[in-house]
């Protein structure tokens, strides 16, 4: 194991989840819709800051207040989240940096909760990279289904769907932390030894442990 990420020899994990991790280390470190690299990586560091002190938000230089506030609230209370906190937030930094900011939040704290369940120590944040954000275009259709921010549809693939780039790199780890987006159709599919059924098991039980009542 290098001083970052897996060995590819490492056959306790499968290849696409090595591969996955390193493009996600890279899609953070790069700029992104609405935030610059730095800015990303800060948001990246500040999430793991805020778990380790059970949600309290830590100064962070690079980032304004309010997306620090963000940032500890999603990595270490998310069931505290309400539609008028969101509101509140989006006011202030805008929806679609909101939408972005969940989305880093979402994959290093996935990645980060991989290593420390496989009792390997977490992986240094990347290095990040100059340029500027790309002021992605909004997808057409967007609008609140019942739901806190603007989204195509209603349905877990396509919350972060206000920012397309966003929404791809989280569903590109859930493809292989959980099942593939065109699988989910099939109540018979298998990953490997577990069945469906057994992967819906653990992953409704996760939600439970996590509040998450979406």
């Amino acid at each position: 194991m290098t001083g970052d990420m897996y060995e590819p020899a490492d056959e306790a994990v499968r290849p696409e989840i090595l591969e996955t991790f390193r493009a996600t280390w890279t899609w953070i470190a790069a700029p992104g819709a609405w935030w610059d690299g730095a800015e990303r990586v800060e948001i990246a560091s500040a999430a793991r800051a805020a778990r380790e002190t059970a949600g309290t938000p830590v100064h962070h230089d690079a980032l304004p207040p309010a997306t620090v506030e963000a940032v500890a609230m999603i990595a270490a209370s998310p069931a505290a989240v309400t539609e008028a906190w969101v509101t509140r937030i989006c006011d202030t930094i805008g929806e679609p940096r909101y939408v972005e900011l969940v989305g880093i939040v979402a994959v290093v704290s996935a990645i980060d909760t991989f290593y420390r369940l496989t009792g390997r120590p977490l992986s240094p944040l990347p290095q990040a990279q100059p340029g500027e954000p790309s002021r992605e275009a909004a997808p057409e259709g967007l609008r609140r289904n019942r739901t806190w921010v603007r989204m195509v549809m209603p349905v877990p693939p396509f919350v972060l769907g206000a920012v397309p780039s966003v929404m791809a790199a989280m569903n590109d780890l859930s493809d292989v932390l959980y099942m593939p987006h065109g699988e989910m159709g099939d109540p018979d599919w298998r990953r490997r030894d577990l069945h469906r059924t057994q992967i819906e098991l653990v992953a409704a039980s996760t939600s439970h442990v996590n509040e998450c009542f979406y």
